[in-house]
């Protein structure tokens, strides 16, 4: 994949890093996938996975979220793709050249001067699933969280709370007294959706007197696609992270540069204890 030199060139000569932040939810989603020279009808787009489809999806299987900002093929993304997710995917580039490709197209502000990445400690530990108490924490960490809706969020905690062991019974009726969502078509939505994270599986029986029986669902944290797939996403977010980090360092040596800073060890050089100068103020 050729790179764009103009997007490096441009990356390379900015003092202050991309915000990232600001591509993935200021940059629309629906002109990044027309940049790309996607095929757009309404609110969805084809595939450009076409071998991973019948017919090379000839009826479009990737929606666009404008609201989030984000898209997703039904058949081939367990997650919703950012616009830096899109561009990386389509083209099949790294991160660092997505980050390039958007300075190239856009005007991307760069994150303020003193601004720390966000807990940056934690991301030096090795994340696995399936160690402590929590469910939920593997989701926040890895920021497959991040991407459910207030909805899956909420009926998710409810899950963990009433949870016995890996099992919990609940009715419809309950999931929305504890979490707030009223909607039975958003509940049933949510579960949907958990069960494809491979999160959750449910088992519906009837009860004797022949009336549907409470749901009764079991956490599925152990299955190999969920913790695969929880490890690809930390991964990816890490990566993300890191790659702001190298920006950050590389936008301060040349903003030292621009100064004439010298650093005191280079001054130094070559002097003996009682010959070592102070060094000059800039």
């Amino acid at each position: 994949m050729l790179m764009n030199s103009r997007g490096d060139k441009r990356l390379a000569s900015r003092t202050t890093i991309p915000d990232l932040a600001h591509i993935r939810s200021k940059v629309p989603i629906r002109e990044v996938a027309h940049e790309l020279g996607l095929s757009i009808s309404g609110n969805t787009v084809r595939c450009w996975r076409p071998e991973r489809h019948q017919h090379g999806d000839r009826t479009p299987s990737v929606g666009l979220h404008r609201r989030k900002n984000t898209a997703k093929c039904f058949v081939c993304d367990p997650l919703p793709l950012s616009p830096i997710d899109l561009v990386m995917s389509v083209l099949g580039i790294s991160l660092q050249e997505a980050i390039a490709w958007f300075v190239a197209h856009y005007d991307v502000p760069g994150i303020p001067k003193g601004k720390h990445i966000a807990q940056a400690q934690r991301w030096n530990e090795r994340f696995r699933v399936g160690t402590g108490n929590s469910r939920i924490a593997p989701l926040v960490v890895s920021g497959i969280w991040a991407a459910l809706t207030p909805s899956e969020r909420s009926i998710l905690v409810v899950l963990d709370a009433y949870a016995c062991g890996d099992w919990v019974e609940i009715s419809y009726r309950g999931i929305a007294r504890f979490s707030g969502v009223t909607s039975f078509t958003t509940i049933s939505r949510a579960l949907k959706r958990l069960h494809n994270l491979h999160l959750l599986i449910r088992d519906q029986g009837e009860r004797k007197d022949g009336l549907r029986a409470c749901g009764c669902y079991r956490f599925t944290t152990d299955d190999e696609q969920f913790i695969g797939m929880v490890e690809e996403t930390y991964q990816r977010l890490r990566s993300e992270i890191e790659a702001e980090r190298r920006l950050q360092s590389a936008a301060r040596e040349k903003r030292k540069a621009e100064r004439g800073y010298i650093p005191v060890k280079t001054l130094y050089t070559g002097c003996s204890n009682e010959e070592k100068p102070y060094p000059a103020a800039v």
